[in-house]
């Protein structure tokens, strides 16, 4: 999987602090917290992070089950996703992610770009972070995933052959003048030729 471990389990760790959620369907594990979800094929998960999984569940979801669970409460839910649902992804573009960073509390985000329309989107900047191509399985017929695709309304996706990654966009008033005016400026930084 193209997700650095020791990132993806400190996710993990915060999102159990309110609610951590987990589902299989079929050969696919999910896993999420309030504004991100993965999905991973099971059999490319590393046994470190199927480890952290099982440390904060006790057990792993069966198929078609899906958990919502903190330190106070573990309860089965029916009618919601299971699996990374990558059908609003399909008629967007992909972003450009740049080197520019905003603090927002304290919390960096990465300022991703349209590089066709010049649009500007935030995010936490973990996420930039958490997606690590040295972590692809080349040899087993992964590949990388590239750049993130991207929908106005439902954030943005990093996905390859046995990963996605959704993050929602963040909102950040206090910037909102430095995005407008950065609006439209090739943000890509330069490529040595």
């Amino acid at each position: 999987m193209f997700l650095n471990p020791g990132i993806l389990n400190r996710l993990m760790k915060q999102a159990y602090k309110t609610y951590l959620y987990m589902a299989r369907e079929e050969e696919w594990l999910y896993v999420a917290g309030n504004y991100w979800e993965v999905s991973i094929l099971e059999k490319f998960i590393p046994k470190r992070t199927k480890g952290d999984m099982i440390a904060l569940a006790g057990e792993l979801p069966e198929t078609g089950q899906r958990r919502r669970m903190n330190k106070d409460e573990d309860q089965f839910e029916t009618g919601f996703h299971t699996i990374v649902d990558t059908t609003p992804f399909k008629e967007h573009n992909t972003l450009e992610v740049t080197d520019l960073i905003l603090l927002y509390g304290g919390t960096p985000q990465r300022i991703l770009q349209n590089a066709d329309t010049g649009e500007l989107y935030l995010i936490n900047n973990v996420f930039t972070s958490l997606v690590d191509e040295s972590q692809v399985l080349v040899d087993d017929g992964e590949y990388a995933p590239g750049a993130p695709f991207f929908h106005p309304g439902n954030g943005v996706l990093w996905a390859n052959n046995v990963c996605r990654l959704r993050a929602n966009f963040r909102i950040d008033d206090r910037n909102e003048k430095i995005m407008n005016q950065l609006k439209g400026l090739d943000l890509m930084p330069e490529m040595p030729e």
